[in-house]
């Protein structure tokens, strides 16, 4: 397929050089053929290397196609974000998955797949979710530390991908492995966990009484603090230097608006940063939670409403039973634990 694809972007031109030379009714002289045979060797060259570029972009489909019950092995050894992103786990979690979960990307928004009891939904970005049965699933295919894991049906089409360094992606192997889906190349670690076994109930004790307040912790607040003083310093050298010590007459209007722009900027990140330590909170009272971000934007929910937690880049995401976001908690807020054990009294694990 490689070959003929750059085969293809090559002799096209001398088809193309040829039926000109033939549809001319004007003969051509020796110097003309040389001259002719020059453009020749120049546009091949050329669209030689179109060729090879466009077949390198264009490998993975040709490969598909030309070898369709290998498909998903091609989509899952294609590459993915790097060699740690699809590392495997070397064993399976000892509880039984829960009936709802959700595998989520750690450094992106948004849910990768979600399952549903025996139903599972893939989310995709710029694209129509894809609802398909455990049925469907034919069998997996395990990519290597740079690739993905590909979930392919009976007519070794894929039905969806996911990587191992996705939050619950060990879930997910495990609900995989206890459905008896065959799984190409599993690591001899993993097994399910003895029948019976479930997750642990949460425990029995009277949450409605819970009232406490989670801030940042003093070093954070201290740290965004300095910055902001810092910036303010900042902006406040930048303006005298500029408006003072500067002929801001001999500058253009557009030079005086980008100056303006770069002090507001400067002046709106260090107030910001001044905030940021005084309004990022959580504040519990029984079971409703109020939750302000560090831009002070505040949401308000009952406990019961959240379905999992996620891990991501600085963050705490809750999610709701449709795993849309409902919030977004400071993972430097202090006593942690204390926000970990009362979600916990749910059966909501972070």
């Amino acid at each position: 397929m490689g070959i003929c694809t750059v085969a293809a972007s090559v002799l096209w031109v001398v088809l193309l050089v040829l039926l000109t030379v033939f549809a001319s009714s004007v003969p051509l002289t020796a110097i003309d053929w040389g001259r002719l045979w020059g453009i020749i060797r120049e546009l091949l060259l050329l669209c030689a290397g179109l060729g090879v570029v466009g077949f390198f972009f264009t490998r993975r489909s040709l490969l598909v196609y030309a070898d369709w019950k290998r498909g998903p092995w091609h989509t899952a050894y294609a590459g993915g974000n790097g060699y740690s992103y699809n590392l495997l786990p070397e064993k399976l979690p000892a509880i039984n998955p829960p009936t709802y979960f959700a595998i989520h990307s750690r450094f992106a928004p948004g849910t990768q797949i979600i399952v549903e009891g025996s139903s599972l939904r893939w989310r995709r970005r710029l694209c129509k979710d894809r609802v398909f049965s455990v049925r469907d699933i034919a069998g997996v295919v395990l990519g290597p530390g740079n690739g993905c894991n590909v979930l392919y049906d009976k007519n070794y089409q894929v039905l969806a991908k996911f990587a191992g360094s996705m939050e619950h992606a060990d879930l997910m192997f495990l609900w995989l492995l206890q459905r008896d889906i065959p799984i190409d190349k599993a690591p001899a670690g993993w097994h399910s966990p003895a029948e019976g076994s479930s997750d642990p109930e949460p425990a029995e004790f009277s949450v409605f009484q819970q009232k406490f307040v989670l801030r940042m912790k003093r070093s954070t607040r201290i740290g965004f603090a300095g910055m902001g003083c810092f910036l303010l310093l900042l902006g406040l050298a930048l303006f005298l230097a500029l408006f003072l010590l500067t002929d801001v007459s001999a500058l253009t209007m557009v030079e005086r608006w980008a100056l303006i722009f770069l002090e507001l900027a400067e002046m709106g990140m260090g107030i910001v940063s001044l905030r940021i330590g005084k309004v990022s909170r959580v504040e519990v009272n029984g079971e409703q939670m109020h939750v302000v971000s560090r831009f002070g934007r505040a949401t308000e929910f009952s406990v019961r409403d959240v379905s999992s937690v996620s891990r991501s880049l600085g963050w705490l995401v809750l999610y709701d039973r449709e795993f849309k976001t409902l919030a977004k908690v400071d993972s430097y807020l202090e006593d942690l634990d204390r926000l970990k054990a009362y979600l916990a009294s749910y059966g909501i694990k972070m």
